[in-house]
This record gives C-alpha cells, sequence and structure tokens, in this order.
C-alpha cells in the first residue's frame, strides 16, 4: 500500500459529515491492517478509484446496518427489506462516501470514481483485490459495518 496516500481520516470524515444527516449515531472503532481487499459482509459495495489514484473502497454491511441507513436516508423510521428503493439508496450514500473522501485529499490530478457494484448474500465472501488493504471498523446504533480501501 501506499504510504503517501492514505484514505483513514478522509473516510472517516466522510462517514463523520454523512450519517449524522441521516439521524445516525455512530462511533469509529479501530483500523486493522489486512493482506487483501475482502469483505465477509452480506451486502457490499465496491467502488474503484481511477487516474488520480488507483485503488478500490469497499463498504461492508451487515443487513441490519444496511436498513439502518437506508431507513435513515429515505427518512423512515424502520425499514424491514432491502428493496430497490434501498438498493439505490445504498450505492447513492456509498458514492457520497467516496466522494467526500476523494474530496479532502491533498492531490493534484482528478480522480474518477466508479458507479458502486452491490455485491449481496449471507454466504459471500469477496476478495477484490491481493494488495495489502486497511480495514476501517465502526459502530452504527446496534450494528457494526466496515470501511475498506487499498491504494495501488
Amino acid at each position: 500500500m501506499t504510504t503517501e496516500i492514505s484514505l483513514k481520516e478522509p473516510l472517516i470524515q466522510a462517514c463523520s459529515e454523512l450519517l449524522p444527516k441521516f439521524g445516525l449515531k455512530y462511533s469509529f472503532v479501530e483500523e486493522i491492517s489486512e493482506k487483501t481487499l475482502n469483505s465477509a459482509e452480506s451486502i457490499n459495495l465496491l467502488v474503484g478509484l481511477n487516474h488520480g489514484i488507483q485503488g478500490n473502497i469497499i463498504l461492508g454491511l451487515t443487513s441490519q446496518a444496511a436498513l439502518r441507513i437506508v431507513a435513515g436516508i429515505i427518512g423512515e423510521d424502520e425499514v424491514f427489506t432491502l428493496d430497490n428503493q434501498g438498493r439505490n439508496a445504498l450505492s447513492d450514500f456509498m458514492t457520497m462516501i467516496a466522494r467526500k473522501a476523494v474530496s479532502k485529499l491533498e492531490i493534484s490530478t482528478a480522480v474518477d470514481i466508479s458507479p458502486p457494484t452491490l455485491i449481496t448474500g449471507d454466504t459471500v465472501f469477496s476478495m477484490i483485490s491481493k494488495i495489502p488493504s486497511q480495514k476501517l471498523s465502526f459502530n452504527l446504533e446496534n450494528t457494526t459495518f466496515s470501511i475498506s480501501y487499498c491504494i495501488e
């Protein structure tokens, strides 16, 4: 992983700016170094970064975290299923996180962010890259989520 560019603080700041807007209470827990960019959560959203920097960001959500975030985004007290509207809301949320984080980097070149890819399944393990990565873990009310990233 490139030591010059870290997305840790930009991603934490992006969460601190976005989650409260949707009425969500969260806390950053820890950063863990991983040998690969991967996620074993039920719901995952992946974006690629190109041009100014090369890499990937994956948002890993438990089903409970995904439903809570969707409820906050669409202004409902509770959501019980992840329908098309919910999947779209999560994709928009991932795009917002990536854009806010990238905008906080001190780089002179524009960075292209790919549209999010949604990967779901209770028995899914997604290994995106064999490049070492960082995983940021968060508490979200009564559940957890993570944001993992690697910069090539």
